[in-house]
């Protein structure tokens, strides 16, 4: 999934620019841009929905402090708020979301251009350190670029 957004956003920057980029002062996007700007995030959270049904996450070795800082609509988007040991899932799951843009954002802009040799294989390699942060191991290929 991470791996098909990466391809579209190079493929499409304005368009990811247009849900992604800097927010302009004052304006505020029509009702109907929100559906598809939801895309990412639920299938990102019905993916890490299904690991933990699958039993494939590993817990947090440290959760983070309660009580939890969720609007409901986020527990309701997820299906509901996971129990222990992984009650703090969606949060973490918001955590890697807003890394995997972010560095979508520093791929799509060039802002690891003159610090990175291989982008795809660091693209790879981050969205598996921010994975892990929920617990979820991811597998490292090959470089691929």
């Amino acid at each position: 999934m991470t791996r098909a957004l990466r391809a579209w956003s190079f493929a499409n920057p304005a368009e990811f620019t247009l849900i992604y980029g800097s927010p302009v002062p004052g304006y505020h996007a029509p009702q109907e841009t929100v559906p598809p700007a939801s895309h990412t995030p639920e299938a990102l959270g019905a993916i890490i929905r299904s690991a933990l049904e699958a039993g494939e996450l590993t817990p947090p070795r440290r959760p983070l402090p309660g009580p939890s800082v969720l609007l409901p609509t986020a527990v309701e988007v997820f299906g509901g708020a996971p129990e222990a040991p992984f009650s703090d899932l969606i949060e973490r799951g918001i955590v890697l979301w807003s890394n995997l843009i972010g560095l979508l954002v520093f791929q799509v802009f060039s802002r690891t251009h003159d610090s990175v040799r291989d982008q795809s294989a660091f693209f790879d390699r981050a969205i598996a350190v921010a994975a892990e942060g929920i617990g979820l191991a991811v597998p490292l290929g090959e470089d691929t670029d």
